[in-house]
């Protein structure tokens, strides 16, 4: 079966080198990285706003190189784009559904993006939040096959940003595939069937949510500060960050270094915790070598 978007030794310097990953039909596939990892030059590459040095991109069976139109079935929401400020924005859903043939935005997308308040507002008018929601909305007018959205939550306030998920989660089935670009590995392990992490502009690791933080082991987590001395704990791996050192290992070898601790961080309450995707991030990125999974 062909994948819907299948990109290939992806390369663009000095923001990408050899990224290589797929979305398949009934799958939302996360790209997620820091700020500065590549995410948002790999995105122009995909929507034909930027040209790749090397690689190929495939979307709907179809190869597209530089300057070449997008398919039929492709729909996109990069972060910044928007429209007219004049623009009410239910005189954008009937323009778009002109241009794709369609009978406009479903109600369910309506009704999961809360469109009904906005369809009489100018897109001038619009907080960033609707403004997002628009857009993404403006994009399933034309019943896409592949749907690309660039970190579609960022800086939004939680109920705006809890629609988009609910709505990203419900393309899933009702659509063929999602390929979002984010920076949030907490809402990655939400949303995503399969994650591709980028550091550096290069795939560090490749899977399922649950299968990356497995990587990690039968370990739990603790956060401790910066400052406190931990080289001598034992049974405890020691990963320093800017705001936080974590330490990894087994319950056990955490309570005793809680105890081991406790003397140097006075009455300080300790929290351990099960790993998450941003702690597998975190000791990947510690890895020289990628690491590649199966779904």
């Amino acid at each position: 079966m062909t994948s819907l978007l299948s990109v290939t030794d992806l390369s663009r310097s000095p923001a990408l080198e050899e990224v290589s990953f797929t979305v398949e039909r009934g799958e939302v596939v996360c790209v997620v990285g820091p700020p500065g990892n590549g995410g948002a030059t790999l995105m122009d590459c995909l929507v034909g706003a930027d040209e790749p040095d090397a690689g190929h991109i495939e979307m709907l069976g179809v190869t597209v190189g530089p300057g070449d139109r997008r398919p039929p079935g492709l729909a996109a929401a990069p972060r910044a784009e928007t429209l007219p400020d004049r623009m009410k924005v239910s005189e954008a859903i009937r323009l778009f559904s002109r241009l794709y043939g369609t009978r406009g935005l479903s109600g369910r997308f309506i009704d999961l993006l809360d469109l009904e308040p906005l369809l009489s507002k100018r897109f001038g008018r619009l907080t960033d939040g609707q403004r997002r929601r628009a857009m993404i909305g403006l994009a399933l007018v034309g019943n896409p096959e592949l749907v690309l959205l660039d970190d579609p939550t960022a800086g939004l306030r939680e109920g705006s940003g809890r629609r988009i998920e609910q709505a990203i989660d419900e393309l899933r089935t009702g659509y063929g595939g999602v390929c979002v670009m984010l920076d949030d590995l907490a809402l990655a392990e939400r949303l995503a069937d399969r994650v591709i992490l980028l550091r550096a502009g290069r795939v560090l690791a490749e899977g399922t949510p649950s299968r990356l933080v497995q990587l990690l082991g039968s370990t739990f987590v603790m956060g401790v500060p910066p400052h406190l001395r931990v080289d001598r704990l034992r049974d405890v791996r020691v990963l320093p960050c800017a705001s936080a050192t974590y330490l990894y290992g087994s319950r056990p070898a955490l309570e005793a270094a809680i105890q081991e601790l406790s003397p140097m961080s006075g009455d300080r309450v300790w929290s351990i915790r099960p790993p998450t995707l941003r702690d597998a991030y975190l000791t990947l990125s510690a890895v020289p070598e990628p690491v590649a999974l199966e779904a």
